[in-house]
């Protein structure tokens, strides 16, 4: 670990101009990825197999792009007249469209989804030329990434048209090109608000923790009365905290370490720390959620495989995901996660040879202590100390 004295453990106490508070608009237009996040959910409970767990993973790459793109949009720009927050609205109905559709998005409303998601991206397009109609260097960058920002989109409306396996090879040739695309073109031109793009990527991570306590919730209403479905919840509950706790207790600093990152190196620092390797973070979220809520719903009884996989191994890959999100950010690896992520992968074979209540019992017991460690040590990751919120 570094010293205290490498970085400031703290944000600077006030905004810079150039930088922003997450606003009332941007906070309007994230409630309709709150149904997305839960429709990921559904569409793996309502197929329980690999293969629809695959079209989960499939189904939240697409939802967490659209998202990606419009912050990516919003932090450039400070466009606010009643043209821009029109295609906004607009956007917000094709994706509340879409999200609907999810559920069946390989099945029978899979061209409804696909056009949906389609109309959310043109949509974007059209936002960017209006934002980047008297910036010439922006507007350079953007044409450069405007292949891309419509390739994706229309291979999943081409793959709406196929069957099965097809179908999921364009898929995942949409996925690569979404994420290829900056990656292989660049992000130097995009202007970074670091404040505001830390805040929006935190408040994404509240909308996945918040589809972990809705599964919770929904799971235990069937009998709410039983100690082990009560015991459930309360081990559940500790699990999606000690990852608020991982997440928001090292928020500090985030921010700084952006600011102070030169220009073209902020956008790439931007792009792969948050708009790439925040994905992990929420799959990790959701993945659990689909287990937990089988676990409070038959807390004595041993998870299916795929249950079990989500319980264990989504909170692992959430952890997985803080280690690889901590050294992109500041270059020094989280040990402590590293290692509960270890452990909980270890609990995946287990889970479907026990009762669902001793599963989750064990992945809390190594949630909660890896929460212990960090206030007993205060040990220091990227300049600050776990001193959440």
């Amino acid at each position: 670990m570094r010293s205290a004295a490498a970085e400031p453990a703290m944000e600077p106490p006030q905004r810079p101009a150039d930088d922003r508070a997450v606003g009332a608009l941007e906070l309007f237009f994230d409630l309709v990825f709150v149904y997305s996040m839960s429709q990921v959910t559904h569409l793996i409970e309502e197929h329980r197999s690999w293969a629809g767990f695959g079209h989960g993973v499939l189904a939240l790459v697409a939802v967490w792009w659209a998202w990606v793109c419009y912050t990516w949009l919003t932090n450039t720009s400070a466009e606010s007249g009643t043209l821009a927050r029109t295609l906004i609205f607009l956007a917000m109905s094709a994706m509340l469209v879409a999200s609907s559709c999810l559920v069946e998005a390989f099945g029978d409303k899979a061209a409804m989804f696909a056009l949906a998601l389609l109309t959310v991206r043109l949509l974007h397009v059209v936002l960017l030329i209006y934002s980047a109609r008297r910036d010439a260097r922006w507007r350079r960058a953007f044409l450069r990434l405007l292949p891309i920002l419509l390739i994706g989109p229309g291979l999943v409306v081409l793959a709406a048209t196929q069957q099965s396996p097809l179908r999921e090879v364009l898929w995942l040739g949409a996925v690569l090109v979404d994420f290829g695309g900056p990656a292989l073109f660049g992000m130097g031109s995009f202007h970074v608000r670091p404040g505001h793009f830390v805040e929006r990527h935190g408040l994404m991570v509240i909308i996945a923790l918040g589809e972990s306590i809705y599964q919770m919730g929904r799971a235990a209403t069937g009998d709410v009365r039983r100690a082990d479905v009560l015991v459930a919840v309360v081990l559940g509950v500790l699990v999606s905290a000690a990852m608020w706790w991982a997440y928001f207790g090292l928020k500090h600093g985030a921010a700084a370490r952006l600011r102070r990152a030169p220009a073209p190196e902020r956008a790439r620092l931007a792009r792969d720390a948050y708009s790439y390797l925040h994905l992990p973070l929420i799959a990790g979220i959701i993945w659990y959620s689909l287990g937990v809520g089988e676990a409070i719903a038959h807390p004595d009884e041993p998870l299916q495989p795929l249950s079990g996989f989500g319980l264990c191994g989504g909170a692992a890959l959430f952890y997985a995901g803080e280690v690889w999100y901590r050294w992109r950010d500041h270059h020094e690896i989280a040990t402590d996660r590293l290692v509960t992520s270890v452990v909980l992968a270890t609990l995946i074979p287990v889970a479907p040879a026990v009762p669902a209540l001793r599963i989750l019992a064990a992945v809390t017991a190594v949630s909660v202590a890896f929460v212990a460690w960090e206030v007993w040590r205060q040990p220091e990751i990227g300049g600050a100390r776990p001193q959440p919120d």
